[in-house]
């Protein structure tokens, strides 16, 4: 089972977009895999939304490490001269939020 699941937003994230943040989370030891838009969101700030599948909360290894995965996310997008995620959350299986960050530029 993967242990956490991007949701796709055909708006801003492209294939190899996905493929970059997969690799991010891959980095961290977590499996993770796209699934499909689940409708939530504010149409004027892009929300990156991902899903905690196991019942259990973060692990603290990992969620210390969010932060930097965040950051190289709004890196890669800005790089790539797109429209970085104004929010980056993660949603437990009731879709309370488990963690979020605002990747602000420095």
């Amino acid at each position: 089972m993967n242990q956490i699941l991007v949701e796709e937003d055909f708006a801003h994230i492209e294939g190899r977009d996905m493929n970059i943040i997969l690799n991010l989370l891959d980095e961290l030891g977590l499996e993770a895999e796209p699934t499909p838009p689940r409708g939530r969101g504010d149409r004027h700030r892009w929300q990156l939304a991902l899903h905690w599948q196991p019942s259990d909360l973060i692990p603290h290894e990992i969620a210390l490490q969010l932060p930097s995965v965040t950051w190289r996310i709004r890196e890669h997008f800005v790089g790539t001269e797109k429209q970085p995620p104004s929010t980056v959350a993660v949603y437990a299986r009731d879709e309370t939020v488990l963690w979020s960050s605002r990747p602000e530029a420095a």
